[in-house]
């Protein structure tokens, strides 16, 4: 354990001085590696494993598949596609905030992109409706993560490469979590808010309902296509996950650069360059904790960490309803501490490893990770899309938490829900086999 304490007090002093979450994690191996006489000469090698990847490649892509997309002005479609299914129904504005997070979340793979993006639009609109701004904030903040949850997403990607499990199950046992989590999150809209919306005056009828929710799909089409191409695409065996982030790329080119001005004479919100070049700093980026966590990995390895964490909580239980309780609490701490994909590639491999000792499923265990690290970003004082949802409203987050805590514990009662039954997220998995 002493190998584990001495990184962790390495990691967080040199995390504490600015330098960079990834040569933090890189120094603070390295020195582990060096004070446990390992050879030294394992560290370049893992540098290039960390990034030698075939599964890798499809992060990249994806990203700049996301950009593509939104800059292409999709997310209006996408909220005027909500509106017309929900407008009618009391609570209709805070339910299309939830609905079209998650669609558009499937879109970017960022969390921090759908708070800006949705909330930019729909902010506006729930004061208008009553909404007060301080609960908008809070949802819009809340919602962000969803869209990470429904496939396919970098942090599921990040966590199959880590594992060497299945991607395809990876992305799918998230699914319902973020479904479920997507329905808990309107229930409280109405609970607080619903219920004093005023009764469209309009009588309801049918065939004007369903033609209004044509018209705004017509317009959102190029836009729900694209994950549509990506889930056949895979779960029809055309292409690999890898293999379609390429898709994706093509598609959105021709979809936000050919189809979107053609069509609706609409122009991309910036120049194809301009987003090319945001895009690789954002895959850069990934790659640098990539390669620098399999330094990480094999210093974990070496030092045979996984194995005195085994013991030492065998020690104090062997029951997994308790190790599971204590993971959870681990990781909720680290997500509200660490970047996702960090905590990811540093916890996994030591936490892996003992939850196979507790005969856990790898997969059940990717879900219960992939949750807690995506509620680590509502949770402060290191909360992304909490500080990101409180600028765009311009509060202060203190003036925010209040209307957040009902949406934090939700999605903690579904953490735990999905934590003791896991059924509910190997059943979508399960369907592969």
């Amino acid at each position: 354990m002493i190998y584990l304490i001495l990184f962790l007090i390495i990691f967080m002093a040199f995390a504490s001085l600015r330098l960079p979450v990834a040569f933090s994690m890189g120094l603070a191996s390295v020195s582990v590696l060096f004070y446990a006489n390992q050879p030294l000469t394992s560290a370049p090698a893992a540098l290039f494993s960390g990034i030698n990847s075939f599964t890798f490649m499809a992060i990249p892509a994806f990203i700049f598949a996301g950009d593509l997309m939104g800059a292409s002005g999709i997310s209006k479609a996408i909220m005027d596609l909500s509106l017309s299914i929900f407008g009618r129904f009391r609570g209709s504005v805070g339910a299309t905030t939830v609905v079209t997070s998650l669609l558009f979340g499937t879109l970017t793979g960022s969390s921090l992109a759908t708070v800006s993006a949705i909330g930019g639009m729909m902010l506006p609109e729930m004061e208008k409706h009553g909404y007060d701004k301080r609960y908008s904030a809070a949802l819009n903040a809340s919602c962000g993560f969803l869209g990470i949850l429904v496939p396919p997403s970098i942090p599921g990607i990040i966590y199959a490469m880590m594992s060497g499990e299945s991607l395809l199950k990876v992305w799918l046992c998230t699914l319902t979590p973020g479904i479920l989590i997507g329905i808990a999150y309107m229930v409280i809209n109405f609970v607080k808010y619903g219920w004093k919306e005023k009764k469209t005056p309009e009588p309801f009828r049918i065939g004007e309902y369903f033609v209004g929710i044509a018209r705004t799909l017509k317009s959102s089409i190029l836009a729900l296509l694209m994950p549509v191409i990506i889930f056949f695409g895979i779960y029809g065996g055309i292409f690999t996950p890898t293999e379609a982030g390429g898709v994706a790329d093509f598609y959105g080119l021709i979809a936000g650069w050919v189809l979107v001005p053609l069509l609706y004479r609409r122009r991309p919100n910036q120049k194809l360059w301009t987003l090319a070049k945001g895009s690789m700093v954002s895959g850069a980026s990934i790659a640098c904790i990539l390669a620098f966590a399999a330094i990480a990995s094999r210093m974990v390895t070496f030092t045979r960490i996984p194995e005195f964490l085994t013991d030492a909580i065998l020690s104090v239980t062997n029951s997994k309803i308790i190790f599971l309780l204590l993971v959870n609490l681990i990781l909720l701490i680290a997500g509200m501490f660490m970047e996702t994909n960090t905590a990811i590639l540093l916890l996994g491999p030591i936490l892996i490893p003992v939850a196979k000792a507790y005969g856990i499923d790898t997969i059940h265990f990717a879900s219960i990770v992939l949750l807690n690290m995506e509620i680590g970003m509502i949770t402060p004082p290191m909360a992304g899309n909490l500080f990101v949802g409180c600028r765009i409203a311009g509060l202060s987050i203190d003036q925010v938490l209040k209307d957040l805590f009902p949406f934090f514990f939700s999605a903690v009662g579904i953490l735990l829900l999905i934590t003791y039954v896991p059924q509910i997220v190997l059943f979508m998995p399960g369907l592969l086999d």
